[in-house]
């Protein structure tokens, strides 16, 4: 059963162009105290933005069959996203059956399957392409599970950061995690244990409680945004090329990435720091997240004593925000998303700095590798890396 939201209008006279109705789920209203945050800018702009799941899967049926059930029991608030199934082309049986049996309530469901073995990289970033600017790619892979309030979590940033008053501010942000991690992979050293709020706290931060903004691109449940996800296809273009630099070039300095040969989450960082882009992620008590990695073997897990195995496991694995758990998406500094201004920003490296030092720092290392052609050309509505450098537009 659905129950009506009517949004009031403007004015009397605009009643009829400017109603929003939003549609709830009757057993989702006990999970919807988070819209009240939102303002009416914001909610009017509900049905807006579409948000496509993509999942990415192989071999691991019984990961599959967890991810998907997640979904399943999650909350959609009356919006029905597709989901789209990538399975690559040695996928084994039970992991096909459990595709071509599986149903989808809130949406449409397409399945692709590969015919040639490619690997996890164009996996993912095939996985999903924008078809306009209001469109939003969610990416799993198989390993990974969702709180069912995870929609809740993206809904409410999209139309605060995407639809609201801070919507031209906040273009250098390229998404928004669902996963809060508690390890910093990206330092030359090796893995580090990370907590925001204690950097926050020493950096007299007075609510360490905020969410934060980070150049780390979440590769264990994340939405994308279409003209960054543009921006990242033509910077791919151009990388994989070979046509300005080896594939084997430096291009964050000291950054541990530079290692991570096969990883699509390799070049996301390259572009990252290049452009100064940044993501939203949450920050609860606990650590308490909107999706967990389950760092199950395969493509960048590999096979290892069980000891060392549970070890690394747990760096990675953090709880999920329940329907009924302590932890709520309303935890927040006054109860709602800060001003996108008010974010706190860190580096490649989990050290506090600003939107301004993130951009001068790209642009700089832009000049140093001789990556820059038309500079105005970082202003198009639809951001197109090859507009840096001196490479001819096509389309």
């Amino acid at each position: 059963m659905l129950t009506e939201y009517h949004l009031p209008p403007e004015s009397p006279l605009e009643a009829n162009a400017r109603a929003t109705v939003i549609r709830l789920p009757r057993r989702d209203l006990p999970h919807c105290d988070w819209m009240a945050s939102l303002e009416i800018q914001e909610l009017r702009s509900w049905h807006v933005p579409r948000v496509e799941i993509s999942v990415i899967t192989n071999d691991r049926p019984n990961s599959l069959r967890r991810l998907l059930q997640s979904l399943s029991s999650s909350r959609y608030f009356g919006d029905r996203p597709n989901v789209r199934i990538n399975i690559e082309q040695d996928a084994d049986y039970d992991t096909l059956e459990l595709v071509d049996h599986w149903s989808w309530e809130h949406g449409s469901v397409f399945v692709t399957r590969r015919v040639i073995h490619a690997g996890l990289l164009p996996a993912v970033v095939e996985s999903w392409y924008p078809h306009s600017n209001h469109s939003y790619g969610l990416i799993l892979e198989d390993d990974v599970e969702v709180s069912p309030l995870f929609y809740g979590w993206l809904k409410m940033n999209l139309l605060r950061y995407r639809y609201g008053e801070n919507q031209n501010r906040s273009a250098q942000m390229f998404g928004i995690s669902l996963y809060q991690p508690k390890v910093i992979e990206t330092r030359q050293e090796g893995r580090a244990f990370f907590n925001p709020r204690t950097v926050f706290a020493s950096n007299d931060i007075t609510d360490y409680t905020t969410p934060y903004l980070s150049q780390i691109p979440c590769s264990w449940g994340a939405v994308y945004f279409p003209e960054h996800w543009h921006d990242f296809h033509s910077y791919l273009n151009v990388r994989l090329s070979e046509a300005f630099f080896g594939i084997d070039a430096v291009v964050v300095p000291d950054a541990r990435s530079n290692r991570w040969s096969k990883s699509w989450k390799k070049y996301f960082i390259e572009l990252a720091y290049l452009r100064g882009y940044v993501m939203v992620y949450p920050n609860y008590d606990n650590f308490v997240s909107l999706s967990t990695n389950h760092l199950e073997i395969g493509s960048h897990v590999k096979d290892a004593p069980r000891e060392s195995y549970v070890q690394k496991r747990e760096m990675f694995r953090v709880p999920l925000m329940g329907l009924e758990g302590t932890t709520r998406l309303v935890d927040l500094p006054h109860g709602a998303l800060p001003a996108f201004d008010d974010l706190p920003v860190l580096d490649l490296f989990g050290q506090l700095s600003s939107l301004e030092t993130l951009i001068l720092l790209g642009k700089m290392r832009r000049s140093e590798m001789v990556l820059s052609c038309e500079p105005s050309s970082e202003n198009r509505i639809r951001p197109d890396f090859r507009g840096l450098l001196c490479v001819p537009r096509t389309e």
